[in-house]
């Protein structure tokens, strides 16, 4: 009751003036959650050391991507030490139990790592700690919002999440909206910029697959709030597509992720194999340019109207011209 108060209160006195920024605008506070457009990494743990690896995608920790002004982080989950499904142990397994981190793979804080499919090609570590450094810029950033999109590679249930979440403090601030998912998909009413913040519920979480919340209230379930446009995009790419790829049914929802990153792909017997293109190649083919960034927008906007596109997301995010930052502005019609 008393939160709820306190919360009236604030709203009342945003309503007579807003003077403090929301993610860093004014302009941004009245404004729903999902008519706003955030600056998106992905496999935002993917980042050194170590160094010169296929897989990564950032060149800059968590810590340091929040600092620059990174605001959405797409998070892949895996247990740390695999366990064969069908009882028997296998070669695979007693591998990757050889260079697990885990000190009791039963433990949910020790087996939910943050890893690229596999921990054998990179393990960020523990959830816990990642979910801590960004706790800890929550607290001091009392203004900020900031999104989750969770690959749950390894199939958890949410509850084997929520430890994570509870240890690292960072489930205080989480988002559990109160309407409930309709055949629709969308039309939902999201709260405001301001209306997160004098709640302190400044953290939305999605995820992928098996979220259900009656199970955990604050990890909700992408697909029923979120479409993402293409991600696969084979290098060179002349030009970005903006097709709603996931989910599958055509159907649009109140959220939309701008994939705006590129693979190298190699086929081997018949079958792809994709792996990050290298800050490099990023540089030398400007995609992370404001102009490769604005045709895509462009592109977007034949495909999707005036509809904000939420979470424009880069790999290797700091290459280039801050174009990222430059483009989230532009849709928010906010001064850079």
């Amino acid at each position: 009751m008393l939160k709820r108060i306190v919360w009236l209160v604030a709203s009342a006195a945003m309503v007579l003036g807003q003077s403090e920024p929301c993610n860093g605008h004014v302009e941004l506070c009245a404004r729903p959650y999902n008519n706003v457009s955030f600056a998106c990494t992905h496999n935002s743990y993917s980042s050194p050391p170590p160094n010169a690896l296929l897989v990564l995608n950032q060149e800059n920790s968590i810590e340091q991507q929040l600092n620059d002004g990174i605001r959405a982080f797409m998070l892949d989950v895996v247990r740390n030490k695999p366990v064969a499904t069908d009882g028997t142990s296998n070669i695979f397994n007693t591998i990757a139990s050889w260079f697990s981190h885990a000190k009791n793979a039963d433990d949910p804080l020790e087996s939910v790592h943050l890893c690229h499919e596999s921990c054998l090609l990179i393990d960020k570590g523990p959830l816990v700690d990642s979910l801590t450094v960004i706790r800890e810029f929550m607290d001091a950033n009392p203004r900020e919002i900031i999104t989750f999109i969770i690959e749950n590679v390894s199939g958890f249930s949410p509850t084997d999440l929520q430890p994570s979440f509870e240890q690292s403090g960072i489930a205080s601030y989480a988002f559990a909206p109160e309407f409930a998912p309709e055949s629709s998909h969308s039309g939902y009413k999201w709260p405001t910029l301001n209306e997160l913040i004098a709640q302190n519920t400044r953290l939305v979480v999605f995820m992928d697959d098996k979220a259900d919340v009656t199970l955990v209230p604050y990890i909700l379930p992408e697909w029923e709030y979120v479409v993402e446009i293409p991600y696969a995009n084979v290098n060179p790419v002349t030009e970005f597509p903006c097709n709603q790829d996931r989910p599958y049914d055509g159907v649009p929802r109140d959220l939309v992720v701008m994939n705006h990153f590129v693979y190298n792909r190699a086929t081997l017997a018949g079958k792809n194999i994709d792996t990050p293109i290298s800050a490099k190649q990023v540089e030398e083919h400007a995609y992370n340019s404001l102009d490769s960034l604005d045709k895509h927008w462009q592109t977007c906007r034949s495909v999707w109207g005036n509809r904000v596109l939420n979470f424009v997301t880069l790999d290797f995010y700091n290459i280039g011209d801050s174009g990222i930052f430059k483009l989230v502005d532009q849709i928010n019609g906010v001064s850079t």
